[in-house]
């Protein structure tokens, strides 16, 4: 995508990301119920990470937090009409850039998506968990 940037996060963006988070999460985990899911989720998910952001021509289309003291990820959402376009890919290695080896990550099992993505991009399953939203796989970037 010519004019795709990736960029810190600013207050001005907010708003878009607030929008891009829960209209991501309600299309991509359509196993679960979403209907409490809120526009402030964004907010209190985020608190203290490290928050890059995917801009095209000025309009915010995505972002990826990492939490720095651990190396880890822990969001990357693109906006549905945006996925598969190469935005989520230069967020992630912007991240990866930032962030010190290895960087892991927590992908649900059931986004089966997100893990070829990831898998795709040199990440390496480590073990599997299970936590509150479900089972996951630890993935690893070495």
């Amino acid at each position: 995508m010519i004019g795709l940037q990736i960029r810190d996060f600013k207050e001005d963006d907010r708003h878009a990301l607030r929008d891009i988070y829960l209209l991501s999460r309600r299309d991509t985990f359509t196993w679960f119920d979403t209907s409490e899911y809120a526009l402030t989720d964004f907010d209190k998910d985020t608190e203290d990470e490290q928050i890059l952001v995917a801009d095209y021509g000025g309009a915010v289309i995505g972002f990826i937090s990492c939490w720095l003291p651990d190396n880890f990820i822990h969001h990357l959402f693109v906006h549905p009409a945006y996925v598969k376009q190469g935005a989520g890919k230069l967020l992630l290695n912007a991240a990866i850039a930032m962030l010190n080896k290895p960087v892991t990550l927590k992908c649900l099992i059931r986004n089966e998506n997100a893990i070829a993505f990831y898998r795709s991009q040199g990440w390496q399953i480590e073990e599997k968990g299970d936590g509150k939203p479900g089972e996951y796989f630890l993935m690893s970037y070495r």
